[in-house]
């Protein structure tokens, strides 16, 4: 499930979920995103519906995306905060390359 955006990024994002679903990726294969996923169609609600994982999803994310555009330069570092606690308990979560432990490329993009 997934937060609606707007007419075209919804239906852009149909599009990616029914590719995905249908063909895989490199790293995934159909077999298992079907044998992982519920249905063959994401759902979308907008956020007045005041989904519990859905704004779990916006507690995660927010955190990781200011920290993100602080690491590249692309916005002031406000200091400590609920935020930076909340990154730094998901940091430990990111895809790390096998070898040499990098996150960058892997976990973040």
């Amino acid at each position: 499930m997934a937060e609606s955006r707007g007419r075209v990024e919804d239906f852009q994002l149909k599009q990616e979920y029914r590719e995905f679903y249908n063909n895989g990726t490199s790293f995934c294969t159909v077999a298992s995103i079907n044998n992982a996923l519920t249905s063959k169609e994401i759902k979308l609600q907008r956020k007045a519906a005041n989904i519990a994982g859905l704004q779990l999803a916006d507690i995660l994310a927010h955190p990781v995306k200011q920290a993100m555009l602080i690491e590249k330069g692309h916005m002031d570092d406000p200091g400590d905060n609920f935020g930076k606690q909340v990154y730094e308990a998901v940091e430990v979560k990111f895809n790390k390359n096998a070898r040499t432990k990098q996150i960058d490329g892997y976990g973040k993009k």
